[in-house]
């Protein structure tokens, strides 16, 4: 989908809610605030007892409809889901805010609407009764809310997010609380909260972004969608992540950012902190996919993805003396990649696994590289696309080869061969594919040990000083940000400065200013033991 059909979406939701809104009766909405009213009184009374909360439910359905009629139901919780918004809206108050009575006794109404929901038949066919009725509520409301700002949008009249982030929130509460009538499909109902989720977007609603943050990042969604039997809540996690990514990418290119902008970067930071402590292992499957959609400018961010160490892989201190990569048994393992790794490649990945086996032309190459740019016929690389050649070839190199053979048997494979060509681009295109190759330089696997290998190799092999240099500058400019670095990234730089085969401190780059010089001994100095930089060639 496009960013441009994301932004387009809220006009098109819009008008098909007041299509349906032009076929309601004369007095359709003062009966339902009627029913609102009468509700919220036997709330207040008979709070805590399901018996009489229940009557009132079966008086809704055999009365108006609400359950058993597609229309009925759809125009009761389109006109409930108004009304009460704009009652809370009118509560505003300048000393006390809202008032969120009319909110919370609605979102009760809902939940109850979704937990006793029973048309009959087997529990399975119970089960798919309620999560109809969760789906047609929380559709409502997104349409309902989509079509509020849409209108406040073309009227340029303010618009308030907090009754709807209420609202949403309620349910998210009221629904993830264990009840045995819903822990059968708890995972299930996380997934619905989602979906419905990615409907209402920060591209779709920008109005929405701060409550939307919080929502998608609250306790009762987050953790049980990640913490669901069989990883079944992570595809839908993975995609609210990618909306996220997406709204924040074009602000992230500039170089200032507003203070609201500044607020919601530190919010997004936040979550991404709290899951590389607590979900590591669903951040690291992720990661090819997340960095195709984070601004290369943005490297901070980067990092902290790229650092995301599943549980139970030990960390092995680089600067340690003894360290010796090719000898940890965690290299001989492949980590879990989830992202669509062969997507963006379907056009010729035949003719790249065939060239891969030695049964493609080696004018494949000079093919390859048209093949990689953005479809718009302009010269620039398309990055997403070049992360899954640089990741899929690197897998298919990993396959040919045995650990212990990496970096002795390198030279001599097509993989290696077609890397190669890639460094014959211009800068900007070798920028870009220096990038993949770093973004695959994390925790210890034997993925992090092939391309640690693979660039190393490139700036020994390289005739062109310009290759070394921007191998250098990819790898410098990922380690001048704050911690955290991913652990490959440090194991390559250590490699690079600290064995003489690559003679690193007599190339005229690491000479060109003295404040380069300074940023390189202050990077070295940091990654290295006291007093090895001046041993390898990097002190005064």
């Amino acid at each position: 989908t496009s960013v441009k059909q994301l932004t387009d979406a809220s006009l098109v939701i819009a008008k098909s809610s007041l299509s349906l809104a032009s076929n309601d009766p004369p007095n359709a909405k003062q009966n339902v605030t009627d029913i609102l009213v009468n509700w919220l009184r036997v709330q207040n009374e008979a709070a805590g007892n399901d018996k009489i909360l229940a009557q009132f439910l079966q008086l809704l359905q055999q009365k108006f409809g609400v359950g058993s009629s597609d229309d009925e139901t759809e125009r009761f919780l389109r006109l409930t889901t108004e009304v009460v918004v704009e009652s809370c809206v009118k509560s505003a108050d300048a000393t006390k805010g809202l008032r969120y009575d009319a909110i919370d006794g609605y979102s009760k109404l809902l939940s109850y609407l979704v937990i006793h929901m029973n048309g009959g038949g087997t529990s399975e066919q119970v089960t798919q009764q309620r999560l109809g009725m969760l789906n047609k509520v929380l559709g409502c409301i997104t349409r309902s809310l989509v079509t509020s700002h849409e209108k406040a949008q073309q009227t340029n009249a303010p618009w308030d997010q907090r009754p709807w982030f209420r609202l949403l929130l309620d349910l998210v509460c009221e629904l993830n609380t264990p009840n045995q009538l819903l822990d059968s499909m708890k995972s299930s109902i996380v997934n619905v909260f989602g979906s419905a989720f990615h409907v209402i977007q920060p591209l779709v609603v920008p109005g929405f972004a701060f409550a939307w943050l919080e929502l998608i990042s609250h306790r009762m969604l987050l953790s049980n969608l990640l913490l669901a039997k069989d990883q079944k809540g992570w595809g839908v996690m993975h995609q609210l992540l990618i909306d996220l990514f997406l709204f924040m990418e074009p602000h992230l290119r500039k170089l200032e950012l507003t203070d609201a902008l500044k607020k919601y970067y530190d919010g997004t930071l936040r979550v991404i902190l709290m899951l590389v402590h607590d979900f590591p292992t669903f951040l690291a499957a992720y990661h090819l996919s997340f960095c195709n959609v984070i601004p290369e400018n943005c490297v901070q961010l980067r990092n902290i993805i790229l650092s995301a160490t599943p549980k139970g892989v030990p960390f092995h201190d680089p600067i340690n003396r003894n360290f010796k990569i090719d000898q940890l048994p965690e290299i001989s393992q492949s980590p879990l990649i989830l992202s669509n790794v062969v997507g963006p490649l379907m056009s010729f990945k035949n003719e790249l696994d065939n060239y891969l086996r030695g049964q493609q032309s080696p004018e494949f190459l000079n093919i390859l590289l048209s093949q990689l740019r953005k479809e718009d016929n302009s010269k620039e690389l398309d990055a997403p696309k070049v992360n899954s050649v640089v990741l899929y070839v690197g897998m298919q190199g990993l396959a040919r080869l045995q650990n212990d053979q990496i970096s002795s048997n390198l030279s001599r494979t097509p993989e290696m061969e077609l890397f190669q060509k890639l460094m014959e681009l211009d800068d900007r295109g070798r920028y870009i594919i220096l990038n993949a190759f770093a973004n695959q330089l994390r925790y210890p696997s034997s993925h992090t040990h092939y391309f640690s290998c693979v660039m190393l190799f490139l700036f020994n092999e390289s005739k062109d000083e310009g290759v070394k240099e921007q191998i250098t500058r990819v790898l410098l400019e990922r380690l001048i940000t704050q911690r955290p670095h991913p652990w490959g990234l440090l194991i390559t730089f250590i490699e690079l400065i600290k064995n003489t085969k690559y003679q690193f401190w007599n190339h005229s780059f690491t000479r060109c200013a003295t404040e380069i010089e300074k940023v390189f001994e202050n990077v070295a100095r940091s990654c290295m033991l006291p007093g090895a930089v001046a041993a390898t060639g990097g002190g005064d």
